[in-house]
């Protein structure tokens, strides 16, 4: 590994707990924290909040400092959607490793109206694209870890491949991409990113690992033995992951809402895996010039099997929540075949951190710890963006703040310059 490594959406879900996991493995590399923070703010105009308390990037990282020792982490406010500012990451810390988690992130929220799916698909795919672009100018060795979906894939009916598969037409063979079928506005931009990482691969020689990931449940990692070190934990049907909405769910409502039959699977794995699995990534690249695709989840079920795991632990804590089927917001079918191949991440030595048992039984305490949170907020529980509503331009409920339309500083997120950890200036001298 080089003496760099840049995280761009590194105050998110995953991105926060991965810097700390690897700056803490990796006391002599810097890790470059890239964020414009912006998904506090997108889950505040939903009327939301985390559930978990999150504190500051300077909290965060001063906490990380008193309780490793370690002082390694430097955060550069940046809006990926700047070219010129993302040149300029590259060419001031020259990194060996990229790992790009910064995009809006939630299929809901791409589907609350037309004005929100193109800000959805503009910011992904601009994200994108600058730093492939910055990368082949300023780091064409570097090996860029790129956060894709099992969401890409749809609900195709057979296996599905990791990498390409072999199809045959008319006595003729040929070696394809699997077939990648949106479900939202925010799949299909990770199809678009996809699609450009493997042009940039075929034209740039960029080294790239596509990961394919399941949803993450959780609410933290081995690292977290620190309150201030915490995660976000979102609880609302727009930006909350399904088992640990399930929890919310359980303990605010005493009831699971269950989408159509409750029979959609779809592929899952912890916050510990997750984190795990993209730290193996980026120690293994693939071969210089490779583009690598990994489906990254551990285990498959379909919501109903979830639920039931949810309530069993539930009584534990003296919570008997009941079920309640609603018609599901989604475009998609009830019933369907779903098996994944899964090989790379095996032969990398990948290995369970937790099972989903306790797991569970820690989402649970950190939602008690933390249910008066949820306040007023306790009627975003319930699905409240319908796809086939999508059709509006603006919906009113929910509007979108106009500052992210386009690229931001910290003024416009309301942070002060004295308020953020920029240790050095970003010029660079030719």
């Amino acid at each position: 590994m080089a003496d760099s490594i840049v995280i761009f959406g590194a105050d998110g879900y995953i991105g926060w707990p991965l810097a700390v996991h690897i700056g803490n493995k990796y006391p002599e590399k810097k890790i470059v924290l890239v964020d414009n923070l912006a998904t506090r703010k997108l889950v505040k105009s939903v009327h939301s909040r985390s559930l978990v308390p999150i504190k500051s990037i300077p909290h965060r990282i001063a906490t990380y400092e008193r309780v490793t020792g370690h002082n390694n982490l430097e955060f550069v406010f940046a809006d990926a959607r700047d070219s010129e500012l993302v040149d300029t990451i590259f060419r001031k810390y020259r990194p060996e490793s990229v790992v790009h988690l910064a995009q809006q992130r939630s299929a809901p929220f791409s589907m609350i109206d037309q004005e929100h799916a193109m800000y959805s698909e503009l910011n992904n795919v601009a994200t994108n694209m600058n730093i492939i672009y910055a990368m082949a100018r300023n780091v064409p060795a570097a090996h860029l870890v790129k956060m894709g979906s099992m969401g890409e894939y749809g609900q195709p009916g057979i296996e599905i491949s990791e990498g390409e598969m072999e199809i045959e037409r008319k006595g003729r063979k040929a070696n394809v991409m699997f077939p990648l079928v949106a479900g939202s506005y925010y799949h299909l931009s990770k199809i678009f990113d996809t699609f450009n990482v493997k042009l940039a691969n075929k034209i740039f020689d960029l080294t790239a690992t596509d990961i394919m990931q399941g949803v993450v449940y959780g609410t933290r990692t081995d690292e977290m033995i620190d309150d201030d070190l915490a995660t976000r934990f979102d609880f609302d049907s727009i930006w909350g992951t399904l088992i640990n909405k399930y929890v919310i769910q359980a303990v605010a409502l005493n009831k699971l809402l269950i989408y159509g039959k409750g029979k959609q699977k779809r592929g899952f794995l912890s916050l510990y895996d997750s984190i795990n699995c993209l730290t193996l990534l980026v120690e293994n690249p693939p071969k210089r010039g490779e583009y690598r695709i990994v489906n990254q989840l551990d285990e498959i079920y379909d919501t109903l099997e979830l639920a039931g795991k949810v309530q069993t632990i539930g009584k534990e804590y003296g919570i008997d929540a009941g079920l309640e089927y609603v018609q599901n917001p989604r475009v998609e079918k009830d019933e369907h075949f779903y098996e994944v191949e899964t090989k790379i991440l095996p032969s990398l030595g990948f290995k369970r951190r937790k099972n989903l048992d306790i797991v569970l039984h820690e989402i649970f305490e950190a939602v008690l710890a933390n249910r008066s949170r949820i306040g007023d907020s306790k009627e975003m529980i319930y699905p409240t963006v319908n796809w086939k509503s999508a059709k509006a331009n603006r919906a009113p409920l929910f509007k979108l703040p106009k500052e992210m339309l386009s690229v931001v500083g910290p003024e416009d997120m309301g942070y002060e310059a004295d308020e953020l950890p920029i240790k050095e200036t970003l010029e660079v001298k030719n």
